[in-house]
């Protein structure tokens, strides 16, 4: 393996971090600990496994933003995967034309190419401790962390033909300090509780006050978008948009909220007819979505207790949020 090439990539500005992946093991991420946080990487990487897995043969490469970085995958020969995480530093076209020469150098003999290319990264960490590359295939291996079980699939269902991760237009800044996170934005005051009804006529067409929902549809529409903003920190835009839609349940009604790319949601239908068993199909619609979330963040559920969702958003989608751990 020429080791120039690899030298170049290595040194190329703007390379936060470096992996290689085979899907047979949970990888270890090495150089990207100062760019993401542990629920990041381990979502990341199951994220591109899972969308690898289901690529035609005609994709040999796709990228995507994650994180407030920018995450380019390639597809190597026997399964291998070469992950590459950049910061805004990095120049397109210098990164594209070295790549494109690492990326053939690996195609002629993949087994020297990952003993080379963890040796050159390898003298990186000892002078820099910048970058780190797990060890895939039958190359020379050093001392690393027992594996456990495997973690669940990220991506389980695909919507539409398109494979590739869709570039969000935003990605919220993760915060590696949860007492620096921002506060989750306090919802306007809204009555919790029903005074007995008034025995008075009401307007023609007017749904009986009984029937109405402690909250409004507006309400409810601004909590799912603060806990789509929450989740997006650790997974990304294009997974949590996934989730939102794999996991909505089979209803005609759920079926007016729009999520758009950057994970916003929006309603399209009549508010004016927002019922309390609309309320509950929502709230059943966010625990399937915890529940996904949990396959791969598994304290997810406490997170969202502690400073996911303020006491007023939590009553509004969650029955109990016990419950979304089961």
């Amino acid at each position: 393996m020429k080791r120039e090439v690899v030298q170049d990539f290595l040194n190329l500005p703007g390379i936060a971090g470096v992996a290689l992946m085979d899907g047979h093991a949970r990888p270890y991420f090495y150089g990207l600990d100062q760019a993401l946080n542990s629920r990041q990487r381990e979502a990341l990487a199951q994220g591109i496994l899972q969308v690898v897995e289901t690529t035609p043969e005609g994709f040999e490469s796709f990228e995507f933003q994650f994180a407030n970085h920018q995450v380019f995958i390639y597809k190597l020969s026997r399964g291998i995967v070469l992950l590459v995480l950049a910061d805004n530093s990095l120049t397109r076209p210098s990164y594209l034309q070295v790549v494109s020469l690492l990326r053939k150098t690996f195609q002629e003999d993949i087994q020297n190419a990952i003993a080379t290319f963890k040796l050159l990264a390898g003298s990186l960490v000892q002078s820099n401790r910048s970058y780190q590359v797990p060890v895939v295939g039958s190359a020379p291996v050093v001392s690393e962390p027992a594996l456990d079980e495997p973690l669940p699939i990220l991506l389980e269902e695909r919507n539409g033909s398109s494979i590739a991760m869709p570039a969000p237009t935003a990605s919220p800044k993760p915060t590696s300090n949860p007492a620096a996170r921002p506060a989750p934005s306090r919802l306007r005051t809204v009555p919790q509780t029903w005074s007995a009804p008034v025995a008075v006529p009401e307007p023609e067409k007017t749904v009986p006050a009984a029937n109405q929902p402690p909250v409004s549809l507006e309400d409810v529409v601004a909590a799912l978008n603060h806990l789509s903003k929450f989740t997006t920190r650790y997974l990304g835009t294009a997974v949590i948009v996934n989730y939102w839609k794999s996991s909505r349940p089979d209803s005609d009604w759920l079926t007016q909220f729009n999520i758009d790319r950057t994970g916003r949601m929006t309603f399209t239908g009549d508010a004016s007819r927002f019922l309390p068993a609309h309320h509950q199909q929502v709230r059943q619609w966010v625990k399937s979505f915890i529940r996904r979330c949990a396959q791969v963040l598994r304290d997810f559920p406490q997170m969202l207790e502690q400073d996911g969702l303020n006491e007023q958003q939590k009553q509004i989608l969650l029955d109990k949020l016990g419950q979304e751990r089961d």
